[in-house]
This record gives C-alpha cells, structure tokens and sequence, in this order.
C-alpha cells in the first residue's frame, strides 16, 4: 500500500528554504572540490537529510497530547469541559498530598483513566457545539412564519417542511447530547470527590476499586456519547 506524504514533509521537500539549502551544499562542494560528482551526493544527502528532519519533527508534534480550550466553545458546552478539567484539577491535588505507597500507585492508574475522561468530554463538547451550529443555521422560527403564510396545496410548503423537521432533529439531538454530558460530568465530580475523601484515609486502596469503577464507566459513556455525535455534520 502506497504511502502519502504528510503535507508537513511534502512541503519540506520543495520549500525554497530546502532548494536554497541544497543549492549552497552543492557550490559549496564545486567551490572546495572541484567535483562534480561529490557536489551531487553531497546535494542528495543534504536533501534527505533536510526531509527526515522534517518528518521526524512532524511525528513529534503529532506525538503531542491534543490542548483542550474549553473557551473554543460557547456555553453550556464550554461550562461541561471546565468542569471536567476541575475535577482533574481536584483529582491531581489530591494525588500530590498522597504519600508515596499502594494508595498513590492505585491513584495514578485511575488518573490515567481521568485523563481519557477529559479527553472524551472535550470531545464530546466540541460535536455538541457542532450541533448548536448546525441548528442555528436553521432559522426555524422564520420556517414557521413562511408555513404559516402558505396555502395548504403551495408546492413551496414540502421544502420548508423539510427543513423545519431537520431543525427539529437537530434541537432534539443537541438537547440530548447536553443533558447526557451535564450527567456524566456530575458523575465524574462525585467520583473524584469519593477520591479526595479516600486519600485521607489509611488503608483506603481496596476502597479506591468502586471509585475507579465508577471512573471507568462515566469514561466509556463518555465515548459511547462522543461515538454517537460523530455523524454530526451528516445529520446537519
């Protein structure tokens, strides 16, 4: 199977930058040796070596963790990723006034699956507030008015019937997506809560299994919920 060229690379192959490189490696080369020969490999080399920096770079920035921005959204789904980001917050206090032992071991597992949580809640977020956009394309209101307007046999009533249930559709899914994301997110809160309560306590790590079964489920409903906004644009 072929393989693309990430445009990062590709673009690294034929900048001036590479060409401009290659060049002065090559009357560089001419200018010292006198060889036509050296100057080309001498050339080649500087160009494969200019690409699979490039590559090596683009690899890096894609290794990156993704930055969430909940003040990208608008409420309430900025509010919904804030609050994620809080009980993260909370959580990581607490493992920080844990000494070292079965209990912050157990700890840190568990943030691991807090970290995939907040993921999927931004995750989530960012197809509600695709949702709300896509509604608020629709001026459902003025859709009404015109029906309202209309002659029950006007051909134009079938169009802007149409329209009106796709906006319907896509108020119904956007309020549905926020009620599921504002009951997951209270789940979470309660859940690093019962986590900062136990961190207090001696002997809390065999506790600490229900907390981090809780965790796990609001993480896999939290991907269960951002799996299903993923049709989003088709369904706009």
């Amino acid at each position: 199977m072929t393989r693309r060229l990430e445009p990062t690379v590709l673009l690294a192959a034929i900048s001036p930058i590479t060409i401009a490189l290659v060049a002065g490696a090559v009357a560089l080369i001419l200018l010292l040796s006198g060889s036509l020969i050296a100057a080309i490999v001498i050339g080649i080399a500087v160009y494969v070596l200019r690409v699979l920096v490039s590559r090596l770079i683009a690899a890096h920035i894609a290794a990156l963790p993704r930055r969430i921005d909940p003040f990208a959204l608008r409420e309430p789904w900025r509010f919904f990723v804030r609050d994620a980001i809080r009980a993260r917050t909370r959580f990581t206090d607490a493992l920080t006034d844990t000494e070292p032992g079965p209990l912050r071991d157990r700890l840190l597992e568990i943030g691991e699956s807090l970290d995939i949580g907040v993921e999927q809640a931004w995750e989530a977020a960012q197809r509600g507030q695709q949702l709300t956009d896509a509604r608020r394309r629709i001026d459902g209101s003025q859709l009404q008015r015109q029906l309202d307007g209309l002659e029950a046999a006007d051909p134009r009533r079938s169009g802007l019937e149409a329209q009106l249930a796709t906006h319907g559709r896509l108020a119904e899914r956007e309020e549905r997506a926020r009620s599921e994301l504002e009951s997951l997110d209270v789940r979470l809160d309660e859940a690093v809560a019962r986590v900062t309560e136990l961190g207090t306590r001696v002997g809390g790590v065999a506790e600490l299994d229900e907390v981090a079964a809780s965790i796990g489920f609001v993480v896999r409903e939290l991907e269960a919920l951002r799996l299903g906004l993923d049709d989003v644009e088709g369904a706009a």
